[in-house]
């Protein structure tokens, strides 16, 4: 049974990774829906989902299959960017390869391969309760309530601080980990690039 705290986690989380994924479609180039592209790979960022007392969303990247050297093939790619993910402070719980099918409007079926990563935060990964209690404190001092999210359904200035420090977190979090996978990116094809070189010689 979804409770009123699930809800409101999900979608103080879900209003970070929507921030998130509009900025990057600003800075980069935006494909359909919520992907986005950056340097040639598509990009996207899944909604949330609360789990228990922790909130997990996934990262995808495609494999640039047309890139890949004659003797590379789209497992050792992505084998190869979940060497580089798990060296990673903030690790994955999950690695997966995803092929997707898609539909063009040519009546064309494009299969594509896609690394997908799911991440997990928890705990005082989402918020610290000292911190919070600190900030309460300060809220009766005279802070300025305008910082503090007006939430229908969290009626204490405790839960509204809460909710704002997880939609904080997993802002953070989101960002760092597309990042990640981003730089991983660009190994892997670096690596692949000085492959297919010593190939041609």
């Amino acid at each position: 049974m979804v409770t009123l705290r699930d809800q409101l986690f999900e979608q103080f989380a879900s209003e970070a990774l929507v921030q998130l994924t509009d900025e990057y479609k600003g800075k980069y180039e935006p494909k359909k829906g919520d992907r986005f592209n950056i340097k040639g790979i598509t990009y996207e960022i899944g909604p949330p989902k609360v789990q228990g007392r922790a909130i997990e969303f996934e990262i995808s990247s495609k494999i640039p299959q047309d890139e890949l050297p004659p003797r590379a093939d789209t497992k050792k790619f992505f084998k190869s960017i979940e060497k580089v993910i798990l060296s990673d402070k903030k690790k994955p719980v999950k690695v997966d390869m995803e092929n997707i099918i898609r539909e063009t409007r040519e009546e064309e079926r494009k299969e594509r391969d896609y690394v997908k990563l799911t991440y997990r935060y928890e705990g005082q990964e989402l918020y610290i309760e000292k911190d919070i209690m600190k900030e309460v404190d300060a809220f009766g001092q005279g802070t300025d309530a305008a910082e503090i999210p007006v939430v229908p359904g969290a009626h204490t200035v405790a839960s509204r601080l809460i909710l704002k420090a997880i939609r904080n977190s997993i802002y953070r979090g989101g960002r760092a980990n597309v990042e990640s996978l981003v730089k991983a990116n660009e190994q892997v094809r670096g690596q692949l690039r000085k492959e297919r070189g010593k190939a041609r010689k």
